[in-house]
């Protein structure tokens, strides 16, 4: 399993409000909000957590005499127990001479400790019992966190702990983390976000946030003044202090048993008493602002990103100045930037996002705008109704309605907060932990105390030209510049002041604010009471459109439910137009539907669209108003196809099949494996070409014999009655035609593994890297492979991870997998590496399975008992909220297994697993000459000069099309 998340975005909630009335799980009784500390006890009370009414875990907040402050989450439903620890310092503090170099600890941390000194210990323990690790490092925070099966959290505790007591922090590990650092960097060096992000940075001068920040060779390099492992150990003995560490912690067990675990573990890492590193250098917006940033991307992407600077305003939570204009900005209602652009057929999307903390004492305040080739023809203009909308919001948008209005939203939500997982949770809590008091760690996100026009004024008082740089993204972009340790190209220009005060003229779009939202909830009865089925049951089945419903076993407390129509149709299999049809349908109806969209987001419900065989509509969140989102939707499916929309959504297809190719290397890797399993796999210039020549009528035409010609089927799980289920059939038979001809349920046809049978593709990348994966497929089709498969699936992966990566340093992205190619069960490596080409990584690859074979042979019957168990643990593992739950039942539904128990049979045949089944499959997999194998090479544009593996009796597939006109189909 990877360790070490990619350096990403954690960026801050912009959604906070506080509800009326809270439900505080505490161990507090009465009114009672602070607790003293008792006589002779190592930790002291904190405030009362405020968690929601929904919540029934039990919660206690406590301070150790080290500083450490820590929350305890007692849940006796959770299967395993989880534990993050954050540390108050990340990228902003990197010595200037070492940059990475917080990063590069979170991964050195992981290699042992005194007491636990095995540099691979951690990752065998948590395999051997179904635990979970990971860490991630961002600006001012690393967060480390695992979960674990309830009977080893204590050991896992001590383990963990002992990291932030006594590291080993080898020597003779840092020239290989060193190393792995380097590869996730060149995993990341052609994506065109760090890119940007690092121009953007390296715009702010002597600013700490201009710095290189995952780190590679040059950067952790041995410098004449700053030794690698010297400054990483001063790093760590500087920083690593329990009063800048926020623990939390999610267990089974009572809240007085886990403080004596919290007291036990924690208590004695050391409390240097330092002050939270914290950033204070000011920008000079003389030189930051009033700038235009010419980008050239790797991927074909048109772009345009309006970001201002303003200051870190994270402390104004309770009044949530950005969460009220991201609200007003980002709206799609009539007469907003979003809505009037999109009709002009300037733009396809507009986001807003805003992150105070940022930079540290600086944030961002960033409009994202996707743009048409018309609107690339027209950047100034849509600047200036962006403006125009701003100065309005200034003058009349700052209205007490909108707060209403936001504030219910999110009290709803709060009301009714579904619980998440504990490895999640903990790691959520122990970051929010960083920001918010204590006690507020829950609530704050939902936190809207009162409305603040004074606050909200503040921030538009910084959205100025001063503070403002655009960019311009594109192909097409001028530059002058290359980045560096990046591939992005660029050129920044001054914004001249005449453009600057064409802002402030009247755009020719009439701009409104937001109407009223007429989807928030006004009740929330809970219309399932007595109900007790234990599997979806069909409740209609008439003139083609079949319903089946199951109340929610676990959760029928919530007034919430999970929607599905599925309007199933064979065009999709039939040919590529088919394919290319529904995704253009698809693009061009979430367009029209955008409005609702963001109307449904704000009222507590989610409306998705998705390609399968047809076209599939999901609706989850609140039930009391879906019906009426769903009429609304099914109204709008017959969308009306002009000629500048049909040519704008081909472009958008072309482009996003193009940049597929962009991509990680490992991602297109499994883009390559559904190519080639599934009968509708076609190669992305076959697709390129044929979406060319498609006609707008063609796809007027379509989209009536799809409505025409199809079978609907829905699953509605969750909060509804009889009631519901016969509007909703009323709706959709409304939506229908007359003359309809039910068809016959349409499946994507799966290739039939053929015995002793290699198929290989092999494709020269733009990218820089090797991705290689290489697939053994067992030839009996049954749940006992399949158990099997599961049993030794985490060993299998922690091996190949702690070898391939750890020991040899290969790559950063390296997993060993089991997965299923329909009914058939495999076994196989994939793996991005920077280091090796094609050729030589196979050859690796292959050198490893003998060598994890004779491993295996040495598994003994206790360690095979502990994975044995740790894998049923997983698999019986309860569902958390209404998605997971709804997700054990999906893949039987959309495959007919009517049954409804394929997880309960897995289960059964696990039980039944030996060691000696685990052995036979990997031998009739990985192990045999005869198994059917699928093997992929991707060869990066930094090994194009080396050869791709030659696998023997591989049948290489140069064609797709030719390929699945001739194959065996399950």
């Amino acid at each position: 399993m990877i360790k070490a998340i990619i350096i990403g975005v954690v960026s801050s909630s912009l959604v906070t409000v506080l509800p009326n009335a809270y439900g505080a799980k505490t161990s507090f009784s009465g009114e009672q909000l602070f607790a003293a500390q008792s006589s002779g006890s190592h930790s002291a009370k904190q405030p009362m957590i405020i968690a929601s009414p929904n919540d029934e875990r039990e919660y206690r907040a406590i301070k150790l005499e080290n500083q450490i402050e820590i929350i305890l989450v007692s849940d006796p439903s959770v299967d395993k127990s989880a534990a993050s620890l954050s540390v108050g310092v990340g990228l902003l503090h990197d010595p200037m001479s070492q940059q990475g170099m917080a990063h590069y600890l979170e991964h050195m941390l992981f290699l042992g400790t005194e007491r636990f000194p095995e540099a691979n210990g951690y990752s065998e323990f948590m395999a051997k019992n179904g635990g979970n690790s990971n860490a991630y490092t961002w600006l001012e925070i690393t967060n480390y966190m695992f979960e674990i099966k309830n009977d080893a959290y204590a050991e896992a505790l001590d383990r963990f702990a002992d990291f932030f007591k006594s590291p080993k922090l080898y020597k003779e590990y840092s020239e290989k983390e060193k190393s792995a650092v380097n590869a996730e960097w060149s995993m990341r060096r052609e994506l065109d976000f760090f890119g940007q992000f690092k121009l953007n940075r390296s715009m702010m001068g002597s600013h700490p946030a201009n710095r290189f920040l995952i780190g590679n060779l040059e950067t952790l390099g041995d410098k004449k003044e700053s030794e690698l492992h010297a400054t990483m150990v001063d790093f760590y003995n500087r920083y690593y202090s329990a009063n800048i560490m926020k623990v939390a912690l999610v267990s089974n067990q009572p809240l007085a048993t886990m403080e004596k675990m919290a007291k036990q573990y924690f208590s004695d890492i050391k409390n240097k008493n330092i002050d939270k590193p914290s950033v204070e250098h000011q920008l000079n917006f003389k030189k930051l602002g009033k700038k235009r940033i010419h980008y050239v991307p790797n991927e074909d992407v048109k772009q345009m990103i309006i970001d201002f600077t303003i200051e870190n305003n994270q402390q104004k939570y309770r009044q949530k100045p950005n969460r009220f204009l991201s609200y007003l900005m980002s709206s799609e209602m009539p007469g907003t930037p979003a809505s009037v652009l999109k009709k002009a057929g300037l733009i396809s999307q507009l986001n807003v996002s805003i992150t105070p903390d940022m930079y540290g004492n600086y944030g961002q305040f960033s409009i994202d705008v996707d743009l048409t080739s018309d609107g690339m023809q027209q950047r100034e203009k849509i600047i200036q109704v962006i403006m125009n909308y701003i100065d309005k919001i200034k003058h009349e948008g700052v209205d007490k309605k909108y707060f209403k209005e936001i504030k219910v939203s999110l009290a709803n939500q709060f009301q009714f907060l579904e619980k998440g997982s504990a490895f999640d949770y903990v790691s959520q809590l122990s970051a929010q932990m960083q920001q918010y008091p204590i006690h507020e760690v829950i609530s704050a996100p939902y936190t809207f105390e009162s409305f603040n026009a004074s606050s909200i004024q503040s921030v538009l008082e910084q959205l100025t030209p001063e503070r403002l740089r655009i960019w311009y993204i594109s192909q097409q972009e001028p530059h002058d510049q290359s980045m560096h340790f990046y591939n992005g190209k660029y050129k920044i220009v001054d914004i001249p002041d005449s453009e600057i005060q064409s802002w402030r003229k009247p755009s020719s779009f009439a701009l409104n604010l937001p109407k009223v939202n007429s989807l928030l909830p006004e009740g929330f009865e809970i219309k399932t009471s007595g109900k007790s089925a234990s599997k979806p049951e069909l409740v209609h089945d008439e003139k083609g459109i079949k319903v089946w419903h199951l109340a929610s076993p676990n959760f029928h407390h919530q007034p919430k439910g999970n929607l599905r129509i599925y309007i199933n149709n064979p065009e999709r299999l039939n040919n590529i137009e088919g394919q290319i049809l529904l995704a253009l349908w698809a693009d061009l109806l979430q367009l029209e539907l955008s409005t609702l969209t963001t109307e449904a987001s704000i009222a507590g419900m989610n409306l998705n669209i998705s390609v399968r065989n047809g076209m599939e509509l999901v609706v989850s969140g609140f039930t009391d108003k879906q019906l009426v989102l769903i009429e609304k939707v099914l109204k709008k499916l017959r969308i009306k196809v002009d000629d500048k929309a049909f040519v704008q959504a081909v472009d958008r297809f072309v482009r996003e099949i193009q940049n597929q190719e962009k991509q990680f290397p490992i991602s297109q890797l499994f883009q390559y494996v559904r190519k080639i399993v599934t009968s509708s796999g076609y190669s992305n210039a076959q697709l390129i070409a044929a979406a060319k020549s498609i006609k707008p009528q063609v796809l007027e035409a379509f989209i009536e014999t799809v409505l025409i010609n199809n079978q609907i089927r829905t699953f509605a799980f969750g909060n509804y009655n009889q009631k519901d289920l016969s509007a909703l059939v009323a709706a959709i038979q409304q939506t229908l035609p007359e003359k309809r001809k039910v068809t016959d349920y349409a499946i994507t046809k799966i290739i039939k593994p053929e015995t002793g049978k290699t198929l290989s593709f092999k494709k020269d990348l733009f990218v820089a890297d090797v991705a290689v994966a290489d697939l053994s497929i067992h030839p009996d089709p049954s749940v006992r492979q399949e158990a099997r498969a599961e049993v030794l699936q985490n060993h299998f992966g922690t091996v190949t991870y702690d070898k391939l990566r750890t020991e040899e340093q290969l790559a950063y992205a390296v997993s060993g997998i089991a997965t299923k190619i329909r009914q058939y069960s495999a076994l196989g490596v994939v793996i991005q590496t920077p280091v090796k080409d094609a050729e030589a990584m196979q050859q690796r690859i292959d050198a490893f399975k003998n060598e994890y074979a004779a491993k295996l042979a040495k598994m003994t019957d206790a360690e095979f008992a502990e994975i044995k168990n740790s894998t049923l643990v997983e698999l019986k593992e309860k569902p958390k909220n209404l998605n997971e739950e709804q997700s054990l039942f999906l893949n039987d539904w959309y495959y007919e297994e009517w049954s409804f128990d394929s997880r309960q049979k897995l289960i059964a045949e696990v039980e039944k697993v030996t060691l000696a089944d685990i052995k036979q499959f990997y031998a009739e997999t990985l192990g045999s000459d005869n198994a059917f194998r699928i093997n992929i090479q991707l060869r990066g544009a930094k090994f194009k000069d080396k050869p791709f593996a030659t696998i023997k009796d591989e049948k290489v597939i140069d064609d797709l099309v030719n390929f699945h006109e001739s194959a065996q189909y399950q």
